[in-house]
């Protein structure tokens, strides 16, 4: 995947990616060949390659930019509890679900989740007390579940019917009640 800051390359990236997105939306990912997606630029297979390795590159590209943002978005915010940070996770990835979509529903789940995991795990998106953690360890496992619970949530939201899907807001809501603190059980 190009790496570089050339202009003329960020653009003929973009849109490559813009054309790729465009096809996913009515074209099977296995279907879809490299050809078409230069077809709908004004660029040249040989540029796809100095650009992109496969279109499986294109999705690793688009869901790097998505999570960057998201990372950079949550900077920007006060999380104080879990209930926060499911509010800031669902509102952000609600204006993202359409491309999140074209992604899951091509068979790339795999890819969202573990984009999800490396972003979230290795960001301070989990800066806030869990409540009971003891230890290093403990904290690892914590994040673990909350990181794989939120991105299990989100992969079943997105799969939903747009018509029947409950909204980001109720998804956070129901976050919240989930890990209301009742008490501290020991065992």
């Amino acid at each position: 995947m190009y790496k570089g800051s050339n202009p003329s390359a960020l653009r003929s990236r973009r849109e490559i990616v813009q054309s790729f997105l465009a096809l996913l939306q009515h074209t099977d990912l296995e279907a879809l060949s490299i050809k078409q997606i230069m077809d709908g630029t004004d660029l040249t297979r040989q540029t796809f390659y100095q650009i992109f390795d496969s279109k499986d590159e294109i999705i690793e590209y688009c869901l790097d930019t998505l999570f960057s943002d998201f990372i950079s978005h949550t900077k920007e915010q006060t999380t104080e509890s879990l209930c926060d940070a499911a509010k800031l996770f669902f509102s952000f990835f609600d204006k993202h679900r359409d491309t999140l979509a074209l992604f899951i529903n091509n068979g790339k789940s795999c890819v969202v989740q573990r984009k999800c995991r490396e972003y979230l795990r290795d960001s301070q998106y989990i800066h806030y007390d869990l409540q009971g953690v003891r230890s290093e360890l403990e904290k690892e496992f914590a994040t673990t579940f909350v990181v794989s619970g939120m991105v299990a949530m989100l992969e079943q939201w997105i799969k939903e019917p747009p018509e029947s899907a409950m909204s980001a807001q109720a998804l956070a809501e129901l976050v919240c009640r989930m890990t209301e603190a009742k008490g501290i059980v020991d065992y």
